[in-house]
């Protein structure tokens, strides 16, 4: 055994715990509040008991289902130098602060004080966001809205330390150039796949437009915390938002997995779920792929063709996954959703099962549970459902 993958239940988001036989474990995202509280939180306990610490802790993108639990994670995990819950080397986050803030465009936008008239609208924003930004319970509460970047800074943790500019970026022009690139934490290499340079422009476009339809064209921007809070529940809302407008099937009522091809909208993810921090691990010949909410078109040349694991974009949507699908292959495809929303798509299953992966993990039942498990001998596949430790 080299590592067991923690799949923990996250409703419609993601969380993962790898544990690796050398006592380091790396987090990826935390799901929803309540993923933290009843699943994650317990896990890191035994961990810790175990002596386990976290290498790095990786917050893939701004969106509800994978930061709200990484929030309450650092409020009670308290001092980087003096934890609660467990010891977490690394954070990794594409935030405001250190992703937006920096660049040109915005170097005119930056005083050190907003006017009283600016003041007031970015008050009046932040209470319509709140009241549109849906946690588990409703709307989430002022008590509920904190910026991850800044609790970091309260708390000692330096974001993103291992990059030059302190964003996570692919800088590479191929994979080969990847490979000399990796990072190396402890006996654990980890090499970034996305966002690349387009992507973060791409991010930073859509949050100038947005911020001039919000305030005016002569808005203004400083480092107070709102800010950060403002940027993560506007791109938050508005990830969420697209992805469960653009999983809309054509045509799946039939249960032959053969059918389910051809019945998908293939609609593109957002600027937001694009911008996911996506990466490859090393670790004693094992090779494992983790794409948060990542379009694989974007980074499909700096993909291996077999790893021993493969944790799917986007809760099982096809479009993100469908460059992965053609050029990759996993010993294991992980798929991360309770089944809402219309994930995962029967047309990523057809496609993960007919392209040769061997064995699917759930760690939900989904509406087609029988209709995979009936089909296992005939098409050449296992499919695993609850299975909350993976040994590789």
């Amino acid at each position: 055994m080299s590592c067991i993958i923690h799949f923990l239940p996250a409703k419609s988001g993601d969380c993962f715990v790898i544990e690796f036989d050398n006592k380091d474990c790396i987090l990826i995202d935390c799901g929803y509040v309540s993923t933290y509280t009843d699943e994650l939180k317990p896990l890191l306990l035994k961990l810790r008991a175990k002596g386990c610490r976290l290498v790095l802790l990786l917050v893939t993108h701004i969106d509800q289902d994978h930061i709200s639990g990484a929030i309450r994670l650092l409020e009670e995990n308290g001092k980087q130098d003096t934890p609660q819950i467990i010891k977490i080397e690394n954070i990794w986050f594409n935030g405001f602060f250190n992703t937006v803030f920096p660049r040109s465009e915005f170097e005119k936008r930056k005083v050190a004080c907003l006017s009283p008239q600016m003041t007031y609208q970015q008050k009046c924003a932040l209470s319509d966001l709140l009241m549109q930004t849906l946690g588990e319970d409703g709307p989430i509460s002022v008590d509920q809205c904190k910026c991850f970047e800044t609790l970091c800074a309260k708390d000692g943790y330096v974001l993103n330390r291992q990059f030059s500019k302190l964003a996570v970026q692919q800088t590479c022009k191929n994979r080969e150039e990847m490979l000399e690139n990796g990072i190396q934490l402890g006996d654990i290499c980890i090499y970034v796949l996305s966002p690349g340079k387009e992507q973060l422009d791409q991010l930073a476009h859509i949050l100038n437009r947005r911020l001039i339809q919000q305030f005016g064209r002569d808005y203004q921007l400083t480092t107070d915390a709102n800010f950060g809070t403002f940027f993560e529940l506007l791109m938050g809302l508005h990830a969420s938002s697209t992805a469960s407008i653009s999983i809309e099937p054509i045509s799946a009522t039939k249960s032959g997995i053969k059918d389910w091809l051809n019945t998908s909208s293939c609609a593109k993810m957002s600027p937001e779920n694009q911008s996911s921090i996506a990466i490859e691990i090393e670790y004693k010949g094992l090779r494992m792929l983790f794409l948060g909410d990542a379009e694989s078109e974007n980074f499909k040349n700096f993909l291996a063709e077999h790893y021993h694991l493969i944790k799917l974009s986007h809760h099982g949507s096809l479009q993100p996954n469908l460059a992965l699908l053609e050029k990759s292959k996993g010993d294991i495809l992980l798929i991360s959703t309770d089944g809402k929303k219309r994930h995962p798509e029967d047309e990523l299953l057809a496609r993960a099962i007919l392209s040769g992966n061997q064995a699917l993990y759930f760690n939900y039942d989904i509406a087609r549970k029988d209709d995979l498990l009936a089909q296992q001998k005939e098409f050449g596949f296992s499919a695993h459902f609850l299975e909350r430790e993976i040994v590789l």
